[in-house]
């Protein structure tokens, strides 16, 4: 293998936890905030209520789940608390998600903590969170049935469990938070008070179920079980956001970082660029334009970092280039304007023109959930296009 292609799987491999968070975070890439960090408030609102309830949201691709997996490690610095992350999407459907389910994965979770010495004294109650969660199937007898096709005894029948498509069945709710109940306080001495940080749910766009979801939270709440939970971008704007506010003891909202307006986000997006490339691989102005190409985005400056070091690898050049950046940024905007209907180019360029923005129709709150218009906070409250798509809006309108 020659140097060269070696040296390229390296700074690409560099810059794969935009797929993993938790793979950044392990390979020491986390870089901090230049200001106070979720991360840090999460773990301190926790300290002092470990059992208390928090709703992080904010856009895909803007670190939450970096700041999620932080608060982890901040939050198991403590004597007696300890927080477990799981990530919902990869535990069922997000699209079959029903109440219960959260309670369900809950169980499941905390079930998982339970030593092997510890087993037999509690096998009863796993056993029993692991039917309710997943189904299982009895074996019962015929009562003068005939239309047998194997044993004349005996049948198969199949109970569906809460995670895959079952419906909230009091019953089994009751017998699911039981079993909980008795695993925690079997739990308490060895971890204190159990934590449950649930990602993925970012991604949900009905906001009625993800009000209903989250009264599974306040229920693991009641038990004793801290929750923090990531919700979607679209909660600050629904009409159940002062529901959403009210359900939990706190409401977070994770922003675009203002790479603009803001110099310590841009000194942080740079750092992040630092902290991952080898030294002198990216010049100033390739870090300058990777920066106001990602729009703030954590998620964006990765995935444009990646594409730029592919256009760097393809032209035969030893380093990457302002060149090789503007070629992956003009392939990232045209992914993001594919499928853009007339109505959202309209909004797209009176905002990039006028820079205002109010979101009020579901299209509206679409392009924010796209990350098409992005949200800034700091150092003040605007709204603009994404910059690697704000050259093709009227190209895309001729």
């Amino acid at each position: 293998m020659s140097n060269r292609l070696e040296r390229f799987r390296k700074e690409m491999a560099a810059f794969e936890g935009s797929a993993d968070p938790a793979r950044s975070v392990e390979r020491g890439h986390y870089v901090p905030h230049p200001k106070k960090s979720l991360a840090d408030t999460i773990a301190g609102r926790i300290a002092i209520r470990p059992s208390s309830t928090h709703l992080l949201i904010g856009g895909i691709g803007s670190g939450k789940t970096t700041e999620l997996l932080i608060a982890r490690d901040r939050i198991n610095e403590l004597e007696d608390t300890y927080a477990h992350y799981l990530d919902v999407s990869l535990e069922a459907d997000i699209s079959q998600m029903k109440p219960g389910v959260l309670l369900a994965m809950a169980a499941v979770a905390i079930s998982e903590l339970v030593s092997d010495q510890d087993h037999e004294n509690m096998g009863e109650f796993i056993e029993t969170i692991g039917q309710l969660a997943y189904g299982y199937n009895q074996r019962v007898f015929r009562y003068g049935e005939d239309d047998y096709d194997s044993d004349p005894m005996f049948k198969f029948v199949e109970h569906k469990g809460i995670i895959p498509i079952g419906p909230k069945v009091p019953k089994e709710i009751q017998k699911l938070l039981a079993a909980i109940n008795s695993i925690k306080q079997a739990l308490s001495k060895k971890y204190g008070t159990i934590v449950l940080l649930l990602d993925g749910l970012d991604r949900l766009y009905e906001d009625k179920l993800f009000l209903e979801l989250i009264q599974d939270v306040k229920i693991l709440s009641e038990l004793g079980i801290g929750v923090v939970l990531i919700g979607p971008i679209q909660a600050a704007y629904s009409q159940y956001k002062n529901r959403f506010e009210s359900s939990v003891n706190s409401f977070s909202y994770q922003p675009c970082f203002d790479v603009a307006k803001d110099l310590d986000a841009r000194d942080f997006f740079a750092n992040i660029l630092a902290v991952r490339a080898s030294k002198g691989f990216l010049d100033q102005s390739s870090v300058d334009r990777l920066i106001l190409y990602s729009g703030g985005m954590l998620r964006d400056l990765m995935n444009l970092t990646q594409s730029a070091i592919e256009e760097a690898y393809l032209s035969g050049t030893d380093n990457l280039n302002e060149a090789h950046v503007e070629a992956a940024a003009q392939s990232f905007g045209r992914a993001k304007v594919f499928g853009i209907s007339d109505e959202s180019l309209d909004t797209l360029e009176r905002v990039s023109k006028e820079g205002k923005f109010i979101p009020r129709t579901e299209e509206d709150i679409r392009l924010l959930v796209e990350g098409k218009i992005l949200e800034y906070r700091y150092p003040e409250l605007r709204h603009a296009v994404h910059p690697a798509l704000s050259p093709l809006i009227t190209k895309s309108k001729v």
